[in-house]
This record gives C-alpha cells, structure tokens and sequence, in this order.
C-alpha cells in the first residue's frame, strides 16, 4: 500500500470518528479540525469546541472504523486535556495480547479534548503488504510455463523453414521430433551455418516474450489489501453503528452490547432510527409518527408512546444512553 494513501485513508477514518463522536454528544454543527500526522504513525484529532463523550461510545466507534484486524501491530488511543496535556483517558487495542481497555463504562465531563491514534510500524506494514504484493502469482508461474514452448518455436525458423536450406523446403519429420525438447547445445545450432542469425532470433524471442510477461503481469499481481479492507468499512458502518456502548444493527433490528442482544420489533427500530441519525436534536411527535407510521392511515400519539417505552426498557442496559420526553413537542435520544 502506497505511504501517502494509508496516510489519507486513515485519516478520514480518524476524522468520521470524531465526527460520529460529536453527534453521540449531541453537536451537530461545531467542525472536526483537520487530523494532522505529528510525527510517523500517530495522528491527531482536534475540535473546534469543548464536548463530552462516553467512554464505551469512543472505543466502539474506534473499533467500528478501525478494526484492529487490519492493523497487525494493533495501536493505542489517547485523549488529552487541551490546556494541561495530561491524558484523561485511553485504550490499547491488540492482535497477540489482550486489549488494554481502562475506566471502561465512565463517562468525560464537558472539556477541551485532543484525541490522539498511534499506530506502531505503521509504515513498516505498508512495506510489507508491497512486498507480498510485488510477488508473483500462479498465474504468472502458469504463464511463465505457457511461454516456454512458444519461446522454443520462436527458435525455430520462420514458417517452418530452415533459412539454412537453399531450397527452403520443410525439415523432416526426424528433425523436427529432435528439436521437440532441444538442449542448449542443439538451440545454438538449429539453423546450421548461420549461427549469429539463429542467436540474434533467440535474444529477440526473449527479450519479446520478458516484455510480455512484464505487461500482463501487472494485471493478474492481486491489489493491495486496502482496497478491499476499505470496502468493508464502507459495508458495514451503516449496518452497525456505534450507539452509546451498543452496536445499533438497522438490518437486521437489533441492538448488540457485548455478548448480550437486543432484537427490536420493525416499529421500534423505525423509531429507534430517526432518533439515532439526528442524535442529541429534538425530534417533533408529529416527524416521527409521519416516519414510522406513513404507510398505515391511522397515527395515533399513544401508539408512539407505547413504543417509545418499550425502546427505553432495551435501552436501559447502558445507563449512559436515554430517550428524553420534551412535554408537547417530541423525543431526543442523548447521554445522560
């Protein structure tokens, strides 16, 4: 993988995070700062203004758009305080050890935070994959054995006629069973009389057929593994996004928090679904009953209540997250 591209892609990756973060927080409109690389594989995560976080909410989005499979040396994730530089809090994500995961279920007070992601051998992985890359395939070694008895008929006079016979008739059927598997020794003499020629036809031949390989092979070397890790991020964001210290699944309407699982009914995560895409904003009754209820003809308020319960008692395994009721106006989902 090209340095400059793993560079970029992470940083988005960064970057979605701290958006994702601040929506949890209930900030839809303050800006994530650019991610900038302070030194080679850690990167940077600034905010415009001060905000607060869950503990479990960071570390799921981090493992959401970072799985730490496809970063073999794992990496660690810090928070800062702007103003005194100490870290306030962090986790050490791993593939040969145990994540290290502290004052796991807390949740950060208001404040100015800089998130930090250090990636050990960052660069030194890219390496790797080129290498793995750069190596060639089956189906270059198969063309590369294809090509040997073609080379060998290359070798052979033009047409089926040896330039060396003046009356340029075809080599006997002896002659040519003798070159089916010819050694060096019988390739350096195949046009009797006219060495030179025969040599300057096999460096051609080879030199031809080297040109060859070189350009389909870079058609059938496999593409870096980025491209296909980048698409399953792309797959499954949506699919599974971090909700306090659950995964929210909209597909299949369910809610995950460690090995436990919460299935929803097609109401519930209807509902479920707007308030999530407009976290921490009040959502009017009458949006979300139009929302859920479209299709049905009869909408009644008592019916969005009913549902607005039940979605609190399944919400009730992450004391954090709640569904707050604005008297007469709507719902808001937000962390306490």
């Amino acid at each position: 993988m090209d340095r400059d591209f793993q560079a970029k892609q992470v940083n988005l990756l960064i970057r979605q995070t701290g958006h994702r973060l601040l929506l949890q927080a209930g900030d839809s409109s303050s800006r994530v700062l650019p991610v900038t690389e302070i030194k080679e594989g850690t990167f940077r995560l600034r905010f415009e203004n001060e905000f607060a976080f869950n503990h479990d909410s960071l570390l799921a989005l981090s493992q959401n758009f970072l799985p730490k499979k496809q970063f073999p040396s794992g990496y660690t994730v810090t928070v800062h305080d702007c103003v005194k530089g100490n870290i306030v809090y962090g986790f050490q994500v791993n593939n040969t050890s145990p994540d290290i995961l502290a004052c796991a279920g807390r949740s950060q007070p208001s404040g100015c935070y800089v998130i930090e992601f250090a990636f050990p051998n960052f660069y030194g992985n890219a390496k790797k994959q080129n290498a793995g890359s750069d190596q060639p395939t089956e189906s270059v070694k198969a063309a590369n054995l294809e090509v040997g008895p073609i080379l060998e008929k290359l070798k052979k006079p033009t047409f089926g006629y040896d330039i060396a016979r003046p009356n340029g008739k075809p080599e006997s059927d002896k002659a040519e069973t003798r070159q089916g598997n010819p050694t060096i020794e019988g390739s350096k003499t195949t046009a009797i009389g006219y060495p030179s020629i025969n040599l300057i036809y096999g460096i051609l031949a080879l030199i031809g057929v080297a040109l060859l390989i070189r350009h389909f092979g870079k058609f059938l070397t496999p593409f870096p593994r980025r491209s296909q890790s980048h698409a399953v991020i792309n797959e499954s964001a949506p699919e599974l996004a971090a909700l306090g210290k659950f995964f929210f699944n909209v597909k299949d309407q369910r809610l995950v928090l460690d090995s436990e699982v919460v299935s929803l009914t097609d109401k519930e995560c209807k509902v479920l679904n707007v308030l999530h895409k407009n976290f921490g904003e009040l959502i009017p009754r009458e949006t979300l009953m139009q929302e859920v209820w479209i299709s049905e003809g009869v909408i009644t308020g008592r019916s969005l209540d009913v549902f607005v319960s039940k979605l609190r008692k399944k919400l009730s395994l992450d004391p954090g997250l709640r569904i707050t009721n604005v008297h007469g106006k709507g719902y808001k989902l937000e962390m306490a």
